[in-house]
């Protein structure tokens, strides 16, 4: 025993009751803490992460590669037509090479919808001049919108022009023809469609990869074996193994002792998220100014009379396939000699069935406003 009073006894007799108390508090902790089941495998949700979006990441998306395709594929197939101001009036003239094939290493239908993809993608397209021994432009390079980086030439004094740096280069405007497709005040570079609305676009990837893998790590059974019988785990896993290899066998399988199966089903509409995947495509088809039948879907309430798919189409052709036009229109307007100019010939967009366009021409032959050539040439069969 130690001595009262000394402070070796005060010291070991404080650091028994520290101990004591602490024992007894471990005790309390583990006597009345709450037991949680513990089970062989839990199951699982579909994982998730916020899918990225680029213009890559957003062509894997069907309504977005088919909007871009609607988009490029008739503007990449329009005629296009050069006129000249001559002595105070315009003429329509023969276009010249680079209107016909403006880049020597590519076909002009793979020229202008590359552009009008980069501008559908990107917001931006960019052509690299090549000047001959004329002066004049004769070839035209399209270049990866998203490598091109525009700046002013001199921050202090925005006066001095922009440049275009490319692969370490400096270009100047002479060199870069700039297409954008949607301009806003104080931005070097046109507004990209898939950066302004990337919520939307990563909303429809992320539904789309949660799809893909709800079978395959969702943690969701075929199906439930019950029973009215009290069986135990090693019952229970063995009853399981049998009929999983029953299953994979395709072999009968023989249910006993008040077994039943019952299937775990989710309807297609359920197990392919039909109509929220439907809204996105709606979505998507806003973003791009497409009709929404083009894209396979249909919006609440609409009518698919003939009346109103023409009317559609000429919607779709002045408030979305213009803009995309004006801008190559202007840019390549741009590249030819002063007062040289292109336009687009919209007619066959337009052209009505056989029938329709002989009444139509023949009425137009009769008043005297249309020839007989002019006709054959409407119709292409001047060849």
């Amino acid at each position: 025993m130690f001595k009262s009073g000394t402070r070796a006894s005060w010291c070991i007799l404080n650091y028994t009751v520290v101990i004591r108390i602490g024992a007894w508090h471990h005790f309390l902790k583990e006597s009345f803490a709450p037991r949680y089941e513990k089970r062989a495998a839990q199951p699982t949700i579909p994982s998730w992460s916020a899918a990225t979006v680029t213009p890559d990441t957003a062509l894997t998306l069907t309504a977005v590669y088919r909007a871009v395709q609607i988009i490029g594929t008739p503007i990449s197939k329009m005629p296009i037509e050069t006129y000249r101001y001559a002595t105070g009036v315009e003429l329509k003239v023969e276009n010249p090479v680079l209107v016909n094939k403006p880049d020597i290493n590519s076909n002009k239908r793979d020229f202008m919808f590359q552009t009008v993809a980069a501008l559908a993608l990107e917001g931006n397209a960019f052509w690299y001049k090549n000047y001959g021994s004329n002066g004049q432009v004769n070839n035209l390079t399209l270049l990866p919108a998203s490598a091109v980086s525009v700046s002013y030439k001199n921050q202090q004094d925005i006066t001095k022009g922009i440049v275009y740096s490319y692969q370490g280069k400096t270009y100047t405007s002479k060199e870069i023809e700039h297409l954008k497709l949607f301009s806003r005040t104080g931005n070097l570079r046109g507004v990209s469609p898939i950066e302004s609305c990337r919520s939307d676009l990563s909303a429809a990837l992320d539904l789309r990869d949660y799809a893909k893998n709800w079978f395959s790590s969702a943690g969701v059974p075929t199906g439930v074996l019950k029973t009215n019988q009290n069986i135990n785990v090693e019952q229970a896993d063995t009853i399981t193994n049998n009929w999983h290899n029953k299953q994979q066998n395709r072999q009968i399988a023989v249910l006993g002792n008040g077994f039943d199966y019952q299937q775990v089903q989710l309807s297609p509409r359920e197990a392919l998220f039909t109509d929220i995947v439907e809204q996105n495509t709606i979505s998507i088809a806003r973003l791009f100014g497409i009709p929404a039948r083009l894209l396979l879907t249909t919006v609440p309430g609409g009518s698919d009379t003939y009346t109103n798919l023409q009317d559609e189409n000429q919607i779709f052709f002045r408030h979305t396939l213009m803009a995309y036009t004006d801008a190559i229109t202007d840019a390549l307007s741009n590249c030819l000699p002063r007062g040289t100019r292109i336009e687009f010939d919209y007619q066959h967009l337009f052209r009505a069935d056989v029938s329709a366009r002989y009444d139509y021409y023949a009425t137009a032959i009769a008043a005297g406003f249309l020839t007989v050539e002019e006709v054959r040439e409407r119709e292409g069969l001047n060849v």
